[in-house]
């Protein structure tokens, strides 16, 4: 189930252009073609910064420890709602809502103070276990079509993003000791899930064919970024590249 949904506050704005785009369309473009995708793909990704962390513990007196935490983009499995409306013969202006996510470890690198000496750091490395990474975005998007044929039709599209990110991050690592406590051993970390959001941008490709008068499948190929400021553990920010490549498959219904 995803974490992160866009807050209502956000869908108003882009629900307001579309609807006043419609209505001050001229009255001949009554033959305008309203469309409605359902389908889903991939998204690829960006690595989240490795970023220092630190941490407070009993058994730290004055000092606080320390940790990297690398975590891990990849390919996210990826649907997507559209609906479309055309304004002129080649122009349309469209609204997708869609949601990503992936999963995946993350590698800790800890420095950790000696409860007996002051300034002796112990190191230990571990695996954070599986912390997810889900994206849910909103495209408002102007469509040109290049080729606007009986079966085929392409088009390019763009416009503003705005996507929503919620992150696992680790906020504390679990380790044991025992005397003389010159080693320490990775037990595993404390998770605690962070959202943001933040306006960006998308730009694509869409081919559809059709079937008839009313169902096609559609192709597209979309690029979005946005970068999103995470309240770090240690109440520092930490910034996320969001969005990506996205590669997507649709059955598409027009009226």
């Amino acid at each position: 189930m995803m974490k992160g949904t866009i807050p209502m506050r956000h869908l108003f704005a882009p629900a307001l252009l579309l609807a006043s785009l419609i209505a001050a369309a001229p009255a001949a473009a009554q033959d305008s073609r309203w469309t409605i995708g359902l389908g889903g793909g991939l998204l690829t990704t960006s690595e989240a910064p490795t970023g220092t962390s630190s941490f407070d513990h009993a058994l730290f007196g004055g000092e606080q420890g320390e940790f990297d935490a690398a975590y891990a983009g990849g390919d996210a499995s990826h649907y997507e709602v559209s609906v479309g409306v055309r304004l002129r013969s080649r122009l349309a202006l469209g609204l997708t809502w869609s949601e990503s996510s992936v999963s995946d470890d993350a590698a800790i690198m800890a420095r950790l103070p000696h409860p007996l000496y002051y300034d002796a750091h112990r190191t230990l490395e571990g695996s954070s276990g599986s912390l997810s990474r889900d994206e849910t975005a909103l495209h408002l998007s102007l469509k040109w079509t290049v080729r606007d044929g009986e079966a085929l039709q392409v088009a390019l599209f763009g416009g503003p993003s705005q996507i929503e990110l919620t992150h696992d991050l680790v906020s504390a690592v679990r380790f044991d000791q025992a005397y003389p406590f010159d080693e320490v051993t990775y037990t595993g970390a404390d998770i605690r899930s962070e959202s943001g959001d933040a306006v960006g941008y998308h730009v694509g490709a869409d081919v559809v064919r059709w079937f008839g008068e009313t169902v096609g499948l559609g192709f597209l190929v979309r690029f979005s970024g946005a970068s999103v400021d995470l309240d770090a553990p240690d109440g520092e920010s930490m910034s996320v590249d969001v969005g990506g490549l996205q590669g997507a498959v649709d059955l598409r219904f027009r009226f």
